[in-house]
């Protein structure tokens, strides 16, 4: 089970030029026909997203979950499941979502490298690309929406990531993605990569199930994780030896 940006691909500027390097689709494609492994991606980012991204893997046996797990996509007999009243989620945000682009618009902030990303069942609004007292005052005003608007915000978490800040359903969890797909598969043993901190949720579920978990970019003592590697090469040596 793999996050993809930051674990299977490098962090980049621009995430809609977040593709997979050929050197990463062939080993997911060897790992995909392994007759003893299955391969998941566990992602923040939208299914068809990832399906976009590797396009090259169309037809191999991988399991996609996007939005940390809100929506995965099942191969094996061709189901999308999506978290329940979905429907209902989506109405809720709506109003939130209208505030959040309200007061980001009302600041300036999404002309100066602040960008909102709609991904119709969360949002994520990405400042990567912006100064650093931009980073502060819109860290700033996102968590002092969530602290001062109960009634708005209560269906939904602030999820922090890297140069991100995700607006989620409380279901949306990799955890409960990782639980459920290990059930699903009925295996004895499990591995999860990733780099995230919302990634950590998965790390604590495949420790409690005597699997391995492993944190790229991370230093000894900020994650979950057993094993750390220092960078996206790193997995790719990782992937080999499971692959073997």
């Amino acid at each position: 089970m793999l996050d993809y940006d930051g674990t299977l691909t490098p962090i980049v500027p621009d995430p809609t030029q977040a593709f997979l390097p050929e050197k990463g689709l062939e080993l997911l494609r060897k790992l995909c026909r392994h007759p003893q492994i299955y391969v998941a991606i566990v992602s923040g980012r939208s299914v068809p997203q990832l399906r976009y991204f590797l396009h090259a893997l169309a037809g191999e046996d991988i399991t996609w979950c996007g939005l940390h797990g809100g929506e995965i996509y099942l191969p094996q007999s061709d189901q999308f499941l999506r978290q329940p009243q979905r429907e209902q989620l989506q109405v809720q945000l709506q109003p939130l979502r209208e505030q959040v682009l309200g007061q980001l618009t009302a600041e300036n902030l999404l002309d100066l490298g602040v960008f909102i990303e709609d991904k119709t069942d969360s949002l994520a609004v990405h400042y990567r690309q912006a100064q650093v007292p931009i980073k502060h005052r819109l860290i700033e005003l996102m968590y002092c929406l969530f602290a001062s608007d109960i009634p708005l915000t209560a269906p939904f978490k602030l999820q922090p990531g890297k140069e991100v800040l995700e607006i989620l359903p409380h279901t949306f969890d990799k955890g409960n993605c990782v639980a459920f797909l290990w059930n699903l598969w009925q295996v004895q043993q499990g591995c999860y990569i990733g780099d995230d901190v919302t990634d950590e949720a998965a790390f604590a579920v495949v420790n409690a199930r005597g699997g391995l978990s492993i944190a790229v970019g991370k230093t000894p003592g900020t994650t979950q994780a057993q094993y750390i590697c220092s960078e996206v090469a790193d997995v790719y040596e990782v992937l080999v030896a499971l692959g073997s």
